[in-house]
C-alpha cells in the first residue's frame, strides 16, 4: 500500500492539475465571482496539500494550525462559490466563518497531553460543515433555477460531507502515528484517497453545472425575447400551435397605442422601458397556464386555453384596464400607455393557427380604428366586410367598427 506522505504528494498534484485548470476558467471570464471562488478553493486545495507533505521541513504545530485551516476554509470557497453561481448575497469573510472557530480549537486543543487526534477530528468535521452548507446552497437554488445536475451535485455534496463526518473520530480511536516526523496512518490513507475521489467529483459537478447554465442561456436567447425576457415569436406561435390543439382557448393580438410618438417623444430608451415595463404589468394580471409572447415591435401575443368568448374578455379587460392605470417612468420623465387588442377563441374547427390569428388581427384593427384603449372580439362579419369592400364598397370593419363590437 502507498504510504500517506506518497498520497498526500498524489493529491497535491492532481489539485495542482485542477488549479490549473480554474485558472484558465477564470483568465477567460474574470468577472465572475464564482469562477474566482472555486479558484481560490483550488489553491487552497494545493497549499493545504503541501503543507501535510512538508513535516520534515517545518515544525508539526505550525502544519497542524496552518495545513487544518487551509483545508477547512478552501470548503468555505466553494460555499461562497455556489452562492455566486446562483446569485445569493454573500461576503467574503463567510470563507472564514467555520474555518476562524477550528483554528481558535486548533490552538486550544494544545492544552491536551496529546492534541493531534483532537486536532484532527476538528478539521474533518470542520469541512463536513461547510460542505453540508454548500450542499444546502444547492438545494435551495433548486427549487428556483432547475439545472439537470443540481440534485445529483446535491447528493454529492452531502455524501462528501457525511464522509468527513464518518472519519473525524477514526483520528481518535486509531490516533496517527509519527515514525521520526513521518505520520504513518492506514485509515489515513485509505480515506484520503476516498476524499480526494469526493473532491475530483465536486470539481466535475462545477463544470457540468457550468455548462448546463450557458446551455440554458443559449436556449433562452434561442427562445425568449432579448428585450423583455417574454417568449419571441417562434416560440409563441410554436407554443399556441400546441395549445390550439389541445382544446378550446382564446388568441389575443395586441398593440400598444401610439407607440412611434413614445419613441419619437422620449427617445429609444423611453420606447424600451415602456416595453419592459408593458410586459412586468401583463404578466401579474395573466392566469397560470397562459403563454405571452413578443411578436413583433410593439405587438404582442397572448394565448389563455381553457378560456371561452366571455372569460378571455374578462382576462384581457382587466389586462388593458391595468396598462391604462400605469404609469411608465424612463429617467426622468413620466407617460402614459394604452393597447388595443382584438381576440378570438378556437372553436374545434381544423384550421391553420395562422387562420385563428388573422382573426384575431381583424378583431384589433377593429379596435384601432374604435379609438384605441380597447378589447374586441372577431366577429364573422369582419371577413365578410372584408371580402365585400372591393366589390361592392361596402364599409369596411375599420369603416363601422362600432358595429362590430362584441
Amino acid at each position: 500500500m502507498l504510504d500517506l506522505l506518497t498520497i498526500v504528494t498524489y493529491n497535491a498534484v492532481i489539485n495542482l492539475v485542477i488549479a490549473i485548470i480554474a485558472a484558465i476558467a477564470w483568465w477567460r471570464h474574470r468577472q465572475q465571482k464564482d469562477i474566482i471562488y472555486w479558484l481560490l478553493t483550488t489553491w487552497f486545495m494545493v497549499l493545504g496539500a503541501v503543507c501535510t507533505s512538508m513535516t520534515e521541513l517545518l515544525p508539526y504545530n505550525i502544519l497542524g494550525y496552518v495545513g487544518g485551516t487551509i483545508y477547512v476554509t478552501k470548503t468555505g470557497f466553494m460555499c461562497l462559490g455556489f452562492k455566486a453561481f446562483y446569485g445569493q448575497s454573500h461576503k467574503l469573510r463567510e470563507a472564514f466563518y467555520v474555518s476562524a472557530p477550528v483554528l481558535a480549537v486548533l490552538i486550544g486543543a494544545s492544552a491536551l497531553d496529546d492534541p493531534s487526534p483532537t486536532r484532527i477530528s476538528l478539521i474533518y468535521l470542520g469541512s463536513a460543515i461547510n460542505l453540508a452548507l454548500c450542499a444546502q446552497v444547492l438545494w435551495r437554488a433548486g427549487q428556483g433555477e432547475r439545472l439537470p445536475s443540481g440534485r445529483l451535485a446535491v447528493f454529492i455534496l452531502a455524501v462528501y460531507a457525511g464522509a468527513n463526518v464518518l472519519i473525524s473520530p477514526l483520528a481518535i480511536l486509531y490516533p496517527v502515528q509519527f515514525v521520526g516526523r513521518i505520520p504513518v496512518s492506514d485509515w489515513m490513507s485509505y480515506t484520503s484517497i476516498l476524499l480526494l475521489i469526493f473532491n475530483v467529483l465536486s470539481f466535475l459537478m462545477v463544470m457540468v453545472l457550468k455548462l448546463e447554465r450557458s446551455g440554458e442561456i443559449q436556449r433562452q436567447l434561442a427562445e425568449r425575447d432579448a428585450l423583455t425576457g417574454v417568449a419571441n415569436r417562434r416560440t409563441f406561435l410554436r407554443e399556441a400551435a400546441r395549445l390550439e390543439k389541445a382544446g378550446e382557448m382564446a388568441i389575443a393580438i395586441i398593440d400598444l397605442d401610439h407607440f412611434k410618438v413614445i419613441n419619437d417623444t422620449f427617445g429609444h430608451k423611453g420606447g424600451d422601458d415602456a416595453l419592459i415595463q408593458f410586459v412586468a404589468r401583463v404578466g401579474v394580471n395573466l392566469p397560470a397556464g397562459a403563454v405571452f409572447g413578443r411578436l413583433g415591435g410593439e405587438e404582442f401575443g397572448i394565448c389563455l386555453p381553457g378560456h371561452d368568448r366571455n372569460a378571455a374578455r374578462g382576462v384581457l379587460e382587466a389586462v388593458r384596464d391595468a396598462i391604462a392605470r400605469m404609469e411608465v417612468r424612463s429617467d426622468n420623465h413620466k407617460f402614459g400607455l394604452t393597447m388595443s387588442c382584438g381576440y378570438t377563441v378556437t372553436d374545434g374547427r381544423i384550421r391553420s393557427l395562422d387562420a385563428w390569428m388573422a382573426d384575431a388581427d381583424m378583431g384589433l384593427y377593429a379596435a384601432k380604428n374604435n379609438g384605441r384603449n380597447c378589447v374586441i372580439a372577431y366577429r364573422p362579419e369582419m371577413a365578410l366586410c372584408v371580402m365585400a369592400t372591393p366589390a361592392t364598397g361596402a364599409a369596411s370593419p375599420m369603416e363601422e367598427p362600432s358595429r362590430l363590437m362584441a
